[in-house]
């Protein structure tokens, strides 16, 4: 009975997984653009460090808030929700000509922390008591290194893009990447 009831477990693994990668690449793809952002917006450093802080915000509140919906709908439809709309803010971030729409939209990207609670919760009803450690500690580790790959690919994506907009489409397509795979993972 118990193989059966984890059968799949590694395909829910690799989903969840790859979900809060994305997540985590677009909750810090502002990071790598940081000194673009001061110049392009003429910034304060307070400014800056409002962004920074807004960024986190919510996230906190934003965690009990998705676990009480991940209890109530389900944490597979709750990801994609939180992916698909995610991007708006995201794309919001890209498309911003001043510094409260920065804010703003920060404010809300910090909800994309969230993903963390709904694929513990995945991960947790996947694997077998003597396994789920190791599979929340590959989904953890795995999910964090998106904030890594958004501070290497991001300037990297910015410079082929080119231009003094080329940030603006390297975190425009992360949003692109969050909707892409929202979408592509609802039941």
């Amino acid at each position: 009975m118990e193989k059966e009831v984890y059968q799949g477990n590694t395909k829910i693994l690799l989903f969840t997984t790859l979900a809060f990668f994305i997540s985590f690449m677009v909750w810090f793809n502002m990071a790598p653009f940081n000194s673009t952002l001061v110049e392009a917006f003429q910034l304060s450093k307070e400014q800056l460090a409002t962004l920074l802080v807004a960024n986190l915000a919510l996230a906190i509140p934003g965690r009990v808030v998705i676990g009480m919906l991940v209890d109530k709908f389900g944490a597979k439809k709750i990801y994609s929700i939180l992916l698909i709309t995610m991007s708006i803010p995201c794309f919001t971030f890209a498309l911003s000509t001043e510094y409260w729409q920065l804010l703003i939209s920060r404010l809300f990207l910090a909800l994309i922390g969230t993903g963390f609670v709904v694929g513990i919760r995945i991960v947790s009803e996947w694997y077998p008591p003597k396994q789920v450690g190791t599979a929340e500690g590959i989904y953890g580790g795995w999910g964090n290194f998106g904030s890594a790959a958004a501070a290497v690919a991001l300037p990297t994506l910015a410079l082929l893009f080119g231009g003094e907009d080329g940030w603006r489409y390297a975190v425009g397509l992360t949003g692109l990447i969050s909707l892409v795979y929202g979408f592509s993972i609802i039941d």
